[in-house]
């Protein structure tokens, strides 16, 4: 089957906050000045997976709400990574975290080339959304830095 990979526009928000709902991840995003989101659609349209970036600094970006259609195989969820990182780095980030709430998750971004850090980054704290994942007990912050 046939995907696109676009960014998102202010008319996809309600799109995205039901496929995020859907798939049990929290709701309520707004695609304001320092979150966009990336999207995967079929080819009639329907939205099959996300992946958001918030920028938390000039450099600094937090991953976040990936939501996927179980249409979707590895080398998709490949596809969104990257389209964002190559996003992250058009704007100038370089430096890429990723809170983790599933030790299942964890080979996957290893095989992406995040890496789990011991202390969460200051500026992970200016951002609601992360602050609310933080307090989940089993929840690990990866980074990555761009080559």
């Amino acid at each position: 089957m046939f995907y696109q990979l676009r960014i998102a526009t202010e008319e996809d928000a309600p799109a995205i906050n039901a496929f995020l709902e859907k798939g049990q991840a929290k709701g309520g995003v707004t695609l304001a000045e320092r979150t966009t989101f990336v999207v995967m659609e079929d080819a009639e349209g329907q939205l099959v997976g996300c992946l958001g970036l918030e920028q938390l600094s000039e450099q600094e970006g937090l991953l976040r709400s990936l939501v996927i259609s179980d249409k979707l195989g590895q080398g998709h969820i490949v596809s969104l990574f990257q389209s964002v990182q190559t996003l992250g780095g058009k704007i100038g980030v370089d430096t890429f975290y990723v809170v983790a709430n599933h030790s299942s998750s964890h080979d996957f971004l290893a095989l992406m080339g995040f890496t789990a850090l011991e202390n969460i980054p200051e500026s992970m704290w200016v951002s609601a959304h992360a602050k609310e994942i933080l307090a989940k007990e089993q929840a690990v912050v990866l980074q990555k830095k761009a080559s």
